[in-house]
Parts: structure tokens; C-alpha cells; sequence
């Protein structure tokens, strides 16, 4: 065995309170990691020494506990992911084995069996089966008086439920420790059965590897986004929420203006998508969330299309009224030309009439004198035939008339009967 194939890389992984930390205390024979007796967490980021176990490095990382009480669902999740990333990252040669910590003497929980789930999310699948070492501790709490059991090897192969599942999961391979225990000996004891067990399983020669980290990637970010989904879903509604109110104000009587409101809510409903995928991270735990938002910039999109559309008719509209306008007022304009042709036509007929009529009127006054005139020479004609007889004056009178009165009437009642 080489100097390099003694080496021991180990990786120790569990829920919060299960004694992660002091069971990396037992491996390396001191105080090396912040362990505490109660459930809270001293655990806030990866620490790894060293330690020689009969000629043999052996290297512990204490990983971050799992269901940190001091975080929100979503952020210890996240955090205990990276700083496992960054484990494996600073261990580029792999480890040989993971410890996942289970407490002795509790009911195995729905939170014990969640964090087995979640390790598998951040390791993949098989990593218990191929790769994990349970490590019971608290086992000084064992009493084979009242539990009637004989030995702790006993008191798991007793077990039902979730717990056993998980034994078999690894295989049978358990190892258990007394991390209170200051009897050297049982300590080395521990220890080396540990080791023993790592050997056996690493017969092989394999290692848990970056490769295998990269290659539950996809898991990974399928839990984290689960974990904030809550969180998305709340932010994504409501971003959504306002778009669409601003989406239902828009009215196409000014369809310009609400152009360039459209293309705000498009961009805004963009970054809506772009958000959510980039938050979804290809895992699909955000499909339903990403079609909505999707379905939304489309309804936005066909909007903007509709306003276009509207603004083209607008624009078409007020060219036509435009035109409508210069028509009318064209119209307008030749009839009142038009009409002002037919008034001065109408108007110089007017005056013509008024001046043959002025002209009859001045004929009618000249024949109403000449009448006078002659009437006068009938009148002096009269007075002058007082003397004469009768009959010789009707003669007379009859003879005046006829000779000078006759014509001049005739005359008259053609011109104002016939206007000629």
C-alpha cells in the first residue's frame, strides 16, 4: 500500500443536532470542529483537519448540518448545497467515503427522512448505497436492561420503517459511536472499526468524486427552486398582477400613446420571463410560472399589435378628414363663386328692368303732359264753341277728341299693355 493509498478522505454529512461536529472530534482524537449538545447549529461553514491513525492520514471535513433552525427553508438549503460544492471543489481527488450522522435512541422522523432526501438531491441518487457509512452516535444512551436488547447490532436489526430502509440503503454498514466516551482505548476502538468499514468499502478504489457532483447538478437546482418556489410564485404573481391592470386600462382613442405604454408593460413582462427562467434553472419546477408569464407577453405583444393596427386606421381616418375638409371648403368655394356669377347675372337684369321701367315711367309722364296740354286745347276749344249750337258743338267736341286725345291713348295702352 503506498503512502497515497493510505490516505483517508471522509465527508461528514447529517441533520443539525445529530452530533456531526463531535463525531469529527472522535475521528481525529481532538477538538477540532464546534460541536454543541442541543439542536441549534455551530456548524455555518465547512471546516476539515488532519489526523494519523496508525500511519494513516486521515482528513475529516465537517460539512454543514442539514435543517439549520437559524435559516429559512430556502436559504439553508442553498447554503448547505454551496458549501458542499465547495467541499467536494477543495478535495479534488474525491472521498472515500461519506459519514451521515444518524442520532441513537429517537424515532427515526418525517425531518430525518426529509434530510436523507435532500443529501440525495445534492450528492445524487445512489450516493448512500454506493458511498455512506452510517455513523449511530449517542450510543452511550444504550441500555441493554431496558431496551431487553443484548447489543446494538441487535437493536438495528430490531428496527422497522424508514430506519431500516436506510441501513439496507447502505448496505449494512454501520459503525457506532460513543462521542462522550474519554476512555482512549474505546475511542481507538471506534476509530478503527470505522476505518475498517471505509476500507471495505472503497475496495475498490473508488472515489466520490467532482464528476459525481456535476452530475446531480440537475437535482440540485430541482430542490433549491423547490425550496423557493413559495417565495417565486409570490414575487411572480404579483409583478404579473400589475402588468395586467395596466394591461386593462389601455384604450386605443389615443392608440400612439398607448403604444409606448405597451412597449413598457412588453419589456417589463420580458424580464418577467427571463427572471423565472433563469430562476428555474432548466429544472421545470417553474413551468407553470414561466408559461403564464409567457401567455402574458403574448397578450401583450398581440395588444401592441392591435394599438398599431388601431393607429394606422387613426392615421388614415384624420388623412381622410383632412381631405373631407379641403373638398368641403372647395365646394364651398365654387359655389359661392358660382352663386355670385348667378347674383351679378340676376343683378344686371334687375337694373336693365329698372331702367326700361324708369324710362316707361318718364314716356308715361311726357304723354300724362302732352294729355294735359291737349285737354287745355280741348278746354279752350270748348269755351270758345259756348255760343255755337249744340249739335254743332258735340261735333266739335267729338271732332277735338278724335284729333288729339284718340292717337295719344292708343299709343299709350300699346306701350303699357304690349312693353313695346
Amino acid at each position: 500500500m503506498t503512502d497515497k493509498a493510505k490516505d483517508l478522505d471522509l465527508l461528514l454529512i447529517g441533520k443539525t443536532g445529530n452530533g456531526k461536529s463531535a463525531t469529527g472530534n472522535t475521528i481525529l482524537g481532538r477538538r477540532c470542529f464546534n460541536s454543541s449538545p442541543n439542536t441549534k447549529s455551530t456548524t455555518k461553514n465547512v471546516q476539515f483537519d488532519y489526523s494519523d491513525h496508525n500511519g494513516r492520514t486521515i482528513k475529516v471535513v465537517d460539512g454543514p448540518g442539514i435543517g439549520d433552525t437559524d435559516l429559512s427553508k430556502e436559504d439553508a438549503l442553498t447554503q448547505s448545497t454551496d458549501a458542499l460544492s465547495y467541499a467536494i471543489a477543495a478535495n479534488p481527488e474525491g472521498f472515500h467515503a461519506f459519514l451521515l450522522v444518524v442520532r441513537f435512541g429517537g424515532r427515526f422522523t418525517a425531518e430525518d427522512v426529509q434530510t436523507i432526501q435532500v443529501l440525495k438531491q445534492i450528492f445524487g441518487e445512489g450516493f448512500v448505497r454506493s458511498f455512506c457509512i452510517l455513523v449511530l452516535t449517542y450510543c452511550d444512551n444504550f441500555d441493554p436492561e431496558e431496551s431487553e436488547i443484548d447489543s446494538l447490532s441487535d437493536w438495528v436489526t430490531a428496527q422497522e420503517g424508514e430506519f431500516k430502509f436506510l441501513s439496507e440503503e447502505c448496505g449494512g454498514r454501520i459503525v457506532f459511536f460513543d462521542n462522550k466516551c474519554k476512555d482512549e482505548v474505546k475511542r481507538l476502538a471506534q476509530v478503527d472499526q470505522l476505518i475498517k468499514t471505509v476500507d471495505q468499502l472503497s475496495v475498490l478504489g473508488m472515489r466520490y468524486s467532482d464528476d459525481h457532483f456535476k452530475m446531480a447538478q440537475h437535482k440540485r437546482d430541482q430542490m433549491i427552486v423547490e425550496a423557493k418556489l413559495p417565495m417565486i410564485r409570490e414575487e411572480t404573481m404579483k409583478e404579473a398582477g400589475l402588468i395586467l391592470q395596466a394591461l386593462g386600462s389601455v384604450q386605443l382613442n389615443d392608440p400612439e400613446k398607448q403604444i409606448q405604454l405597451l412597449k413598457g408593460l412588453k419589456s417589463r413582462a420580458e424580464t418577467l420571463c427571463k427572471q423565472i427562467k433563469e430562476q428555474d434553472k432548466n429544472s421545470r419546477v417553474l413551468t407553470a410560472l414561466i408559461e403564464s408569464s409567457e401567455h402574458i407577453l403574448k397578450c401583450v405583444e398581440h395588444q401592441i399589435s392591435a394599438a398599431e393596427d388601431a393607429k394606422r386606421i387613426h392615421d388614415t381616418r384624420e388623412k381622410q378628414m383632412r381631405k373631407l375638409d379641403e373638398l368641403r371648403a372647395e365646394r364651398d368655394r365654387e359655389f359661392k363663386e358660382s352663386m355670385d356669377k348667378h347674383r351679378a347675372e340676376l343683378e344686371k337684369q334687375i337694373q336693365e328692368i329698372d331702367r326700361e321701367d324708369r324710362e316707361r315711367q318718364e314716356e308715361l309722364g311726357m304723354i300724362t303732359e302732352r294729355l294735359k296740354a291737349d285737354t287745355n286745347v280741348v278746354q279752350t276749344h270748348y269755351t270758345d264753341a259756348k255760343e255755337i249750337s249744340t249739335w254743332e258743338c258735340i261735333k266739335t267736341i267729338g271732332s277735338r277728341l278724335l284729333t288729339h286725345v284718340a292717337p295719344v291713348v292708343l299709343t299709350l295702352l300699346r306701350k303699357v299693355i304690349f312693353k313695346f
